[in-house]
């Protein structure tokens, strides 16, 4: 049985590394509240739940805005086949005409939080159409789902804004948990030199001069060890999260009913995986895929999940993706993660650097929105709130995201 009581002294003990923000509207639930009922009073326009068959002007006012190129295959697959239950969606639509004008949804994942099960939803689309911007729409549908997770078994929002919503976000009583380290190797310096450098006879003698000292020596193979392509997940899978979740503070559920619906079942998929195995049982897993972008072939680490206690099957499925991905003739390989220092070390030993803060690059804030849940279920605020508080208690991948 669960120790409740130690989890609470545990998480109370820490210092978080993330204090909570108490200032402004947006962090009090009953100021957000009058916030909320005051435009809705005035408004021209209403927020409701989704109903069957809004998906299509969904997508419609998805284009409109971002140019999105989603299907209703894809649409429905992500909000509605989800094993872990529906996503909360939410329009906006004109009182008088029921023009559909904003809308927002969020996918529910399950997370280990200590020795509970804590539903988050992750906020997956936002949107408003243009002429109607600057009238509160964008805030009170971030509140529906607010108040809306919190009915799901306590649940909470969290998601990666882009920087353009982020302050937007942070101002409806979200706050920033940590930022996931983007992690890069170049396999082919060269070629990525060839698609930014001219002439093509200097990106190839500068690209050759750095490979040179890019070098990394080959993992030691193991017979012990065997790696194969996996095209569906299975019980191993279930076995190797069992075995392994106690290791890991907070983390998304990796059950192999949830693994296949992310990576298998989606309409297209361009996911592979691989397993690593020793004696039948799996020791981890990784699944990658390949995208074309700024004229560069881009291999994507989208998750890789291994047994705490065998380093090296980490390190062997680094290798052998890097090996894939060179078939391929893929330029660079990426991944996001938020992960501990043996992770970290994983990604640098096998050649990856994590990009520093730069203005070029995105800053990818992982946020959460704690001010519904914490007001109505204060019995989940004590036992959980400080662990989830906690940045280097988390452990996600890129594939827990929206981004892969």
């Amino acid at each position: 049985m669960a120790d409740t009581a130690a989890q609470i002294r545990s998480a109370n003990d820490r210092t978080s590394t993330q204090p909570v923000r108490k200032s402004g509207w947006g962090y009090d639930f009953e100021s957000r509240e009058r916030f909320v009922n005051v435009l809705a009073k005035r408004a021209t326009w209403r927020v409701r739940p989704y109903a069957p068959s809004d998906e299509t002007e969904i997508l419609a006012l998805c284009t409109k805005i971002f140019g999105s190129t989603s299907t209703l295959k894809e649409w429905r697959w992500r909000h509605l086949e989800n094993p872990v239950g529906e996503a909360l969606v939410f329009v906006a639509e004109e009182r008088d005409s029921g023009k559909l004008i904003g809308h927002a949804a969020a996918v529910p994942i399950d997370f280990k939080v200590g020795d509970f099960t804590r539903k988050g939803f992750f906020v997956v689309d936002s949107a408003v159409d243009q002429v109607y911007r600057g009238k509160g729409i964008s805030a009170v549908l971030t509140v529906a789902i607010s108040k809306e997770s919190c009915k799901r078994d306590g649940g909470f929002g969290c998601g990666l804004p882009n920087e353009q919503a982020y302050f937007s976000t942070l101002k409806t009583g979200a706050i920033r948990l940590f930022t996931m380290s983007l992690f890069v190797r170049v396999l082919d310096w060269p070629g990525l030199l060839r698609a930014r450098l001219r002439p093509a006879f200097l990106a190839k003698a500068t690209g050759g001069l750095i490979r040179l000292f890019q070098r990394r020596k080959q993992p030691r193979s193991h017979p012990r060890f065997i790696i194969e392509e996996v095209g569906r997940f299975g019980s191993p899978a279930d076995d190797l999260w069992q075995r392994s979740a106690s290791r890991f503070p907070i983390a998304a559920i990796r059950t192999a009913t949830t693994l296949n619906w992310r990576y298998f079942e989606c309409p297209g998929s361009p996911y592979r995986a691989f397993s690593i195995s020793t004696d039948g049982n799996w020791q981890g897993y990784i699944v990658i895929r390949r995208v074309q972008k700024w004229g560069l072939k881009l291999g994507t680490v989208v998750d890789l999940f291994v047994d705490p206690d065998c380093a090296q099957a980490g390190e062997l499925l680094l290798y052998h993706a890097d090996a894939t991905f060179r078939a391929d003739g893929v330029d660079a390989v990426w991944g996001l993660f938020s992960a501990p220092e043996r992770y970290r070390k994983l990604l640098r030993d096998a050649g990856f650097f994590k990009i520093p803060k730069l203005k070029a690059v995105r800053p990818f804030h992982f946020v959460a929105e704690f001010v519904t849940v914490d007001h109505l279920r204060p019995d989940l605020a004590a036992r959980d709130g400080a662990l989830l508080r906690q940045e280097d208690q988390w452990f996600l991948s890129l594939g827990d995201t929206d981004l892969a």
